[in-house]
């Protein structure tokens, strides 16, 4: 069992109500990782939220030429597979253990149940849904124009 106050240690948790911690300990499962180990990856089927408790993942797609490229790497506190957690389907990155690390995995109808009972805590954690996907968007858009400035300075 997970205790509140693992939860509470996380930066990002410190907003939610105890009554919604209390909650959530009781609905989320924990998982350990050792570094390198993969998590899940691209096209499996997805549907749970991993919360990073400690330790770090990387999200990293393969290209078409075999080369995996990083995407991002979570610290303890963010959230990884937030896309599939949402709208369904397969996972559309890799997620290994960056570091050795504990992860806590939400379904879906835990998280409906979450919004049901504190939709004021709900609404908190999709803001951090939002803010995670606004900063691993920019991130990619940063590395997308160093690769168009690259690719022009050669021409």
């Amino acid at each position: 069992m997970i205790e509140v106050s693992q939860l509470k240690e996380l930066e990002s948790l410190r907003e939610i109500s105890k009554e919604a911690l209390t909650y959530l300990a009781g609905s989320l499962q924990k998982r350990t990782y050792q570094s390198k180990e993969p998590i899940f990856n691209e096209g499996t089927m997805g549907g749970d939220l991993y919360l990073v408790g400690s330790g770090s993942v990387k999200i990293s797609k393969r290209a078409k030429e075999g080369e995996a490229q990083s995407l991002a790497v979570v610290n303890a506190g963010g959230f990884v597979g937030i896309m599939t957690f949402l709208s369904g389907g397969g996972h559309s990155a890799n997620a290994s253990a960056h570091s050795d690390c504990v992860l806590y995995l939400l379904d879906r109808g835990d998280f409906d149940k979450l919004v049901e009972k504190f939709p004021a805590d709900a609404v908190k954690i999709m803001e951090l849904f939002v803010s995670e996907l606004i900063d691993q968007l920019r991130s990619m858009n940063e590395r997308y124009i160093d690769m168009v400035n690259y690719m022009w300075r050669w021409r």
